[in-house]
Formats: C-alpha cells, structure tokens, sequence
C-alpha cells in the first residue's frame, strides 16, 4: 500500500563550488541548526526577512533624512570640498 502525502519534502540536486558545503558547515555550526537542510531553510527564511522590501525602507529612511536638511543653509559643494 502506499501512503501519498500533501508536503513531501522535494530533493534538490546542486552542482557548487567545493568550498560551500563547508560554509553551509560553518553556518550550521554558527546557528546550532540540526544539518544542512534546516541551514538551507535557515537561508532562505533569513533572506526573506532581511531583504524583501529592504529597498522600500531605504527609500523611506532617506526620505525622512532629507526632510531633516536645512538644504538652503548647506554650504556649496566647492565649499565642501575644499579641505581634501
């Protein structure tokens, strides 16, 4: 009898340069994840967190800076760069 269910776990084969398993170690070891599957989801899920919509945030935090910016006192740019 087999047995089908919904989440089976995919394989995935890739071809890398030697020197990743042993980053995917240091990672594992760094983390206290069980192997390199859950350092490989590790990777994944911090990726999504950190990056996804990184961008966005950027450009809001550097509109709020500007709006800090007294922009008609600021010195010329010949000014400003006269000391180096």
């Amino acid at each position: 009898m087999v047995v089908l269910l919904k989440n089976i776990m995919k394989t995935i084969i890739l071809k890398v340069d030697e020197k990743i398993p042993r980053e995917l170690d240091l990672i594992q070891k760094s983390e206290g994840l069980g192997n390199r599957t859950s350092t490989f989801t590790f990777l994944i899920k911090y990726y999504f967190l950190t990056k996804q919509n990184s961008l966005d945030r950027s450009i809001v935090f550097m509109d709020r800076l500007l709006d800090k910016i007294d922009i008609p006192n600021l010195p010329s740019a010949k000014d400003q760069l006269k000391d180096l």
